[in-house]
Parts: structure tokens; sequence; C-alpha cells
């Protein structure tokens, strides 16, 4: 089987997150349009992209403190999907394999970021996610969790 692997270096990327599509549901959880835009034509997993920002935002926050610890390799997992970012620390750069496990998909592709780019848009992901949330009077167990892990 033979698989195409794209690969480029992207001077940024960014995280997009729409804080107007927040959304708390009964059972508490806290939704809204977030994905990776490295270029005005490369998203992942796409535009609109509808998650649990909350729980990202957490999880996403965690892998990044590994990476930072010297970890080598961690994923920053999509909640909604077969979708997932493998991030490979190389240098001043990181690897961000985009995934997407499922039958007639889109071939993988690769970029490469500064890290420091990662780190600052992870970081300004995650304190948006609380900041809107804290505009929205959403509360919930999860969100506690992902204010215990942002830095003052």
């Amino acid at each position: 089987m033979y698989i195409e692997v794209i690969q480029a270096v992207w001077s940024s990327m960014r995280i997009f997150f729409d804080p107007d599509t927040l959304h708390q549901s009964k059972m508490g959880s806290v939704t809204g349009v977030v994905y990776f835009e490295f270029s005005p034509d490369r998203h992942f997993p796409s535009v609109g992209w509808n998650d649990f920002v909350v729980v990202l935002a957490t999880w996403w926050m965690a892998a990044l403190e590994k990476l930072v610890e010297g970890q080598s390799k961690v994923d920053f997992l999509f909640v909604d999907g077969p979708y997932w970012i493998t991030a490979t620390f190389q240098g001043t750069c990181v690897l961000l394999q985009c995934t997407q496990d499922r039958r007639g998909a889109d071939l993988p592709y690769e970029v490469v970021v500064q890290m420091d780019d990662l780190k600052r848009q992870l970081l300004t992901f995650a304190r948006n996610a609380s900041a809107a949330c804290k505009g929205a009077r959403i509360q919930s167990t999860d969100l506690d969790g992902l204010r215990r892990l942002l830095p003052n």
C-alpha cells in the first residue's frame, strides 16, 4: 500500500477557536468550533470542526507539558471523530502528523512548525476557551481541570 505524505515547513500556524459557537449541553459538556489552520487552504480536521473544546484544551495542554518536559512524541487527540495529530519534537521545530483514521479519508499529511508557535497557539487556545466559558458563565469539572493547567 502506498501512502503519500505531504511535508512542508509553515512559518506560522494557528489554532482557530470561535467563542461564539460555545455551547454547554444538559450533561455539562462544552462544545464549540476548533481546528488547526496551517494555511488558507490547509486545515485539520476541517474548517468549522465542532468538538469538546474544554476537553481538547485540557488534553492538549497536558500533551504540550510532556513535550516541553522532554518527551519526544505526543498526540493531540480530537474527541469527535477518528482524528489526531502526532507531534514529534525536532530541535526548535515540531513535526505535526495529521491523521484521519477512517475509510476513504484523505491522505495523511505532515507539517513542521516552530515549537514556540505551537506553544503560543496552544496556550492562547486554552486561555481563550477558559475566558469564553467564564464569559458565558459555564462551569464544569473539566473546566476546573483546564484552569489548573494554565500558567498564571
